[in-house]
């Protein structure tokens, strides 16, 4: 429709210009001027279009649909990868926290067991108390002894002593 348009305007504006311009005319100008203004504007051929725009505006849409779609794709898939990194570090990190536990688990229960067999040896406060009361009793039954067998053999030197005829420097 423009070229219609500009054409129509441009042959005007030739006809304007030429005769506004009067005194540098030509004779062939003159006539030029003559013809064009004898003859009718004539309308411009319509053009007929084609329906190669509309498939062309199709197909543009569809290429430009299709390369957005293909750079969203791979922005996912990048995205996916680094998604999936990060997900594994995390799993080693947590395989390696959990083999720490584990062998921290073990350390205390091979600890447990060593407390339990000290437990089942070792003696308890009512225990150690019982041995210090049956220690004293011993002690005291020894010295109770020692003084008797002491009392016994100084009366067997008094015997001896008597025997003999000796009288005791020692006496008790």
């Amino acid at each position: 429709m423009f070229s219609r348009i500009s054409g129509r305007v441009g042959k005007q504006a030739v006809l304007q210009s030429t005769l506004s311009r009067r005194f540098e005319s030509t004779v062939k100008a003159a006539e030029a001027v003559s013809a064009l203004a004898s003859r009718p504007v004539a309308a411009a051929p319509k053009k007929k279009r084609a329906i190669g725009g509309f498939r062309g505006g199709v197909v543009g849409f569809l290429l430009g649909v299709t390369t957005a779609g293909a750079f969203g794709f791979v922005y996912l898939i990048e995205e996916y990868q680094k998604a999936t990194g990060l997900v594994l570090n995390s799993v080693d990190e947590l395989e390696k926290s959990s083999l720490k536990v584990k062998e921290y688990v073990k350390k205390i229960e091979s600890v447990e067991a060593e407390l339990k067999k000290v437990r089942e040896s070792g003696a308890t406060q009512q225990q150690v108390a019982q041995l210090k009361a049956d220690w004293r009793k011993q002690n005291d039954l020894l010295i109770r002894d020692h003084l008797e067998l002491k009392a016994h053999v100084w009366e067997i030197e008094q015997d001896v002593d008597s025997a003999l005829g000796r009288t005791s420097a020692k006496k008790n």
